[in-house]
């Protein structure tokens, strides 16, 4: 599957921005997440393991689509993914309690 060019021009921007010598900033990532119409932060899935979906409930992807796993693979995997990226995004659980 390869990457259109609107998808590789957005990754190439982010990777830019990680490249400067100062950290990119949690409003940079938030933009990039933006950008494909997803709105962090991202949480699991309450019905659907594996299942990750952003502040609105929309799905953003599934870990272990195709059954490969245990489901506590599955779960830990989209756990640490969506951990992750939230921390990156400025986003902890004082202000996702919020």
């Amino acid at each position: 599957m390869s990457i259109g060019t609107p998808h590789r021009a957005a990754i190439l921007t982010f990777n830019a921005a990680a490249d400067l010598a100062k950290p990119v900033s949690h409003r940079t990532i938030r933009t990039a997440f933006l950008d494909q119409n997803v709105e962090l932060p991202l949480r699991l899935s309450e019905e659907d393991i594996g299942v990750v979906l952003d502040r609105h409930g929309c799905d953003v992807f599934t870990v272990d689509v195709n059954n490969d796993r245990p489901d506590d693979e599955a779960l830990a995997i989209a756990l640490f993914i969506v951990e992750c990226v939230n921390a990156e995004a400025g986003f902890t659980e004082e202000h996702l309690d919020a």
